[in-house]
């Protein structure tokens, strides 16, 4: 009897504070990417957007969609740590645990686009009280156009469970 209950504990011990895997619905986008010479916004605010979350070997990965449009965060944690503020810096080539890539992809007619974004960073926070994580990201997006260069200012605050 000793050891089904302490299996038991280790299952339920073992998912209790592990980030949830599967889809939401947000009612307005948490993702904006702005264009800095015109001030267009890329995904439009007042539209629902799908929020996913998943592990891929082993390491979390959210992505938000709205449409054609999505915004990928391969983080290389398993887990976001539930005593501590996290940082996560944001670079193309990520391979430690305190990076992550993040990639703006769209798809436009059969064509598809992937643009990573080229800097900045990624806050998650637990709240004790409701159980999410609370996800703050600001990033930028250089796209290389025939003859010039194009920046992009990402923002987002969401939650997540």
């Amino acid at each position: 009897m000793k050891i089904i209950f302490i299996i038991a504990f280790l299952f339920v011990s073992s998912s209790a504070f592990s980030q949830h895997e599967g889809d939401s619905v947000y009612k307005r986008c948490p993702i904006a990417i702005k264009d800095t010479a015109t001030g267009n916004d890329y995904f439009i605010e007042h539209q629902p957007a799908t929020v996913k979350t998943y592990r891929n070997k082993g390491n979390y990965t959210i992505v938000i969609e709205q449409k054609n449009q999505f915004f990928t965060m391969f983080f290389r944690d398993s887990r976001f740590s539930t005593k501590r503020k996290s940082t996560y810096h944001i670079s193309t080539d990520a391979n430690s645990n305190g990076e992550l890539s993040a990639k703006y992809s769209f798809r436009s007619g059969e064509s598809v686009a992937f643009i990573d974004v080229s800097s900045g960073k990624v806050e998650t926070t637990y709240d004790k009280a409701t159980k999410l994580w609370h996800i703050q990201l600001t990033g930028l997006i250089a796209n290389m156009g025939d003859t010039r260069v194009t920046y992009f200012k990402a923002t987002g605050d969401f939650y997540i469970r």
